[in-house]
This record gives C-alpha cells, sequence and structure tokens, in this order.
C-alpha cells in the first residue's frame, strides 16, 4: 500500500488515502478526479523534472493558479506526500518557493489523458507532413528544421497536457524495444505501431478484423485506437510504473468497455505497474470485481473511491469483496430515481 496526502491542490482541500496495485477513481463531473490523479502523476515526476516548466506542460498555467481558491486567493502552502516524503509550495517573502523533498515508489510516469486519440492523431500529422517537405526539394529547408520545432511545440502550453503525454509516450515506445508493437482486442479488430528512434517519428495503423485493411490513424475507429495507444504504452512502461489513465470508457460500447477494462489491467498485473484510473462508468470496477471472482487479483490489489464535493472533494473507499461483489454506489439510487 501507498500512503497520500494532498493539501490545497485545486479543489482539493486535505485528502487522504491508500493506492494499491489496482485504483479506481469514480464519480461525478467535476469532484477531483482528474485532479487527484494529476497531483500524484506530477509529484512523482518532479523527481526527474523542472516543477513549474512540468505543471506548464499538464495545466499551462504557474502554482498560484493551482492551488485552491478560496474568494479568489490562493490557500498555500500547497503538499503533496507519498509514503511519508514531500512535494510543497510554500509563500516566503512575496515569492513562491518550491521545495522537493519527495521519493517516489515509481520508477517511471505514463499519463493517458481523456483527449489522448486527439493528441495522437494531432502527433501522426507530423511524419506526414515531413513526407510531403520531403517529396518537394523547394521545401526541403523546411522539413530539416521540423524536427527541432516539434520538440519546441511540446514544451508549449498549447493543448496541456498534450505535450507530457506525447513526451510519455514516445519515452514509452522508444524505452525499451525497437521492434514494432503489435497488438488486439478480439473482433473489433488489431493494431501494429511502427517508430523511428532517433527522429522520434512513428506510425501507428490498426487493422479491420474482417477485411485486414490496415487503416492509419486518422481514418481508424475511435474505440480500437484508444486502445492501441493505451495498450501499446503499457506494454511497453517498465516495471513499478504509475500509468495514469483517464475515462476507459470513452469511445466504446459498454461490452468493449468491460474487454478494455479487462485486458488493461491483467497488463498491469503481468507488468507490475500501478494503475490510477478517472471513471464515469460503473463498468471498470464492476469489471474488476469479475477478475476478483475468477480469482486473477484479490481484493487488496484494489481500492475503489468514490469522489463528490461539499464544496471541496471528499471520497469515501467503496469495499471490494472476496467474491468480486463490490458496495453500492452512493448515487445508485439517486440514479434509479430519476430514471424511472
Amino acid at each position: 500500500m501507498v500512503r497520500l496526502k494532498v493539501v490545497n491542490w485545486r479543489c482539493i482541500e486535505d485528502l487522504e488515502l491508500e493506492l494499491s496495485r489496482i485504483n479506481i477513481f469514480i464519480g461525478p463531473n467535476s469532484t477531483g478526479k482528474s485532479s487527484l490523479a494529476y497531483a500524484i502523476y506530477f509529484a512523482s515526476k518532479s523527481k526527474d523534472s523542472d516543477p513549474r516548466s512540468l505543471l506548464r506542460q499538464l495545466y499551462g498555467c504557474e502554482f498560484d493558479k493551482v492551488a485552491r481558491l478560496v474568494d479568489n486567493i490562493p490557500q498555500l502552502p500547497i503538499s503533496i506526500r507519498i509514503d511519508g516524503s514531500e512535494f510543497s509550495v510554500e509563500l516566503k517573502e512575496q515569492k513562491l518557493e518550491v521545495t522537493n523533498l519527495l521519493t517516489p515508489p515509481w520508477t517511471d510516469e505514463f499519463l493517458l489523458p481523456s483527449k489522448r486519440v486527439g493528441y495522437i492523431q494531432i502527433l501522426m500529422l507530423l511524419p506526414k507532413i515531413i513526407g510531403e517537405l520531403k517529396n518537394k526539394p523547394e521545401a526541403a529547408f523546411i522539413g530539416s528544421f521540423a524536427g527541432s520545432f516539434f520538440e519546441l511545440f511540446k514544451t508549449l502550453p498549447i493543448f496541456p497536457p498534450f505535450g507530457m503525454f506525447v513526451s510519455d509516450y514516445v519515452r514509452a515506445l522508444t524505452g525499451q524495444r525497437l521492434e514494432p508493437i503489435k497488438g488486439e482486442m478480439g473482433d473489433a479488430g488489431s493494431y501494429i505501431v511502427i517508430y523511428t528512434l532517433f527522429s522520434f517519428l512513428f506510425e501507428l495503423y490498426t487493422q479491420d478484423p474482417y477485411t485486414k485493411l490496415q487503416l492509419p490513424a486518422e481514418l481508424s475507429p475511435d474505440g480500437l485506437l484508444d486502445f492501441a495507444i493505451s495498450d501499446s504504452v503499457m506494454r511497453k512502461a517498465p516495471e513499478n510504473s504509475l500509468v495514469v489513465m483517464e475515462e476507459p470508457e470513452i469511445h466504446k460500447n459498454p461490452l468493449r468497455i468491460e474487454e478494455f477494462t479487462e485486458n488493461m489491467v491483467k497488463t498491469v498485473l503481468d507488468r507490475k505497474l500501478t494503475l490510477i484510473m478517472t471513471t464515469h462508468s460503473d463498468i471498470p470496477p464492476i469489471t474488476v470485481g469479475k477478475l476478483i471472482a475468477k480469482k486473477h487479483l484479490t481484493p487488496e490489489e484494489v481500492k475503489v473511491y468514490y469522489f463528490k464535493r461539499d464544496p471541496w472533494t471528499k471520497t469515501s473507499e467503496i469495499k471490494v469483496y472476496e467474491d468480486g461483489t463490490l458496495e453500492s454506489l452512493p448515487d445508485t439510487e439517486e440514479l434509479i430515481t430519476h430514471l424511472f
């Protein structure tokens, strides 16, 4: 178990909880699920990065904007404690002072934001642009600057957290193996990622299960493309890495959400990763419960937290039992009342 305490981060006033191997944050919109997940990711990643630059790439702002606001006044200090070590931001002599004494339990961190499909489609444009430029001698000088321009573009806080996602994705793909990465999602289709190590350019294709036609990212079904992005990162992430996954349910029907969640959990266990998943759907925790019932994992390896605001983020743990059943979500009865 990993002990966590977060103070004055966005909508979080003072929050403590424990993390296990599989962690599911579920609840309504704007309750702090992503805020907490990003706080954990940010604090762990700050061990190897300049915190201010990291925050600009993640949120596009400075620490006074990410601090919890009361009457439009930033509440300080910001504190993120993971297993006893701490990252903090305090106001001293009218200046924000960052203290990073945090030693995270993870070797690396990977972010899969909710906009990952759109981001990868943007990213896929670069090799196509460079390819076109190579075929036009009059524009060759522009192509020579394309790689440098792209590296600069990643660091600009234009579409946060675009830069963080791109950096994590490229690092995952190029950090260990050089061969293409392949995977399949049953009768939904399969994918292949081909990349060029030194130029950080790669191509991503999916394959239709019926016609066997290979489709580039911009023509691929969003659900299969999302699987390709997420699965390829988790397959390549080093052991003992942290993976933050937002909204695994996007672009998928309920059966695909179940299949996607099951595949993701099994990969996390095989790769000895830690997963933090934020979701609005009860299908991921129910799917995890089924895996517990089948003895693929134990209740001790799973933490499910329900989020709400009052006015700041509050969490309650949803118990997971040995037979795979879960406590009812707090808003289930209210939802049924509204629907029927």
